[in-house]
């Protein structure tokens, strides 16, 4: 593996790892609007009886939320496919990287993001004996 080659893989890995806070972010964005939005909204419907208006009102207010959502979930697939180029045609293989796969696959196991967990998990295990999981020596031993 040449050095460009892995200064491209782990600035890919990196940046794909960095954008997957975005999901986060997207949550909270709609989160905090729709907490705001609803403490601020005048919606009051006369018992079971709500006006055309007042649901209007709600629509624009879940759709305006879930902006956010959409926005961090679309970012944190770009960066999912700049992980997968990483590791697949760049072949990048830290130490760091094989744990991200593993744990962060098992997370989304449990998520909507189900293909891309089972993907990284089979992939870190099927190629560990590629990544660097070995400590380093100490300093000042000889290594051969």
């Amino acid at each position: 593996m040449t050095n460009v080659v892995s200064n491209r893989g782990a600035w890919l890995a990196k940046t794909g790892a960095f954008m997957q806070v975005a999901q986060i972010l997207g949550f909270a964005g709609t989160w905090l609007t729709l907490n705001h939005s609803i403490r601020n909204a005048q919606i009051t419907p006369n018992g079971a009886n709500a006006t055309a208006q007042d649901i209007q009102g709600i629509n624009a207010l879940m759709g305006e939320a879930s902006d956010y959502i959409f926005m961090g979930i679309g970012v944190a697939v770009i960066g999912l496919l700049l992980v997968i180029i990483a590791a697949t045609r760049y072949r990048y293989r830290a130490n760091w990287f094989f744990w991200f796969l593993c744990i962060y696959g098992a997370a989304m196991i449990m998520s909507y993001m189900l293909p891309f967990g089972l993907f990284f998990l089979i992939y870190a295990i099927m190629k560990k004996n590629e990544f660097d999981l070995e400590p380093p020596p100490e300093p000042g031993t000889l290594v051969r």
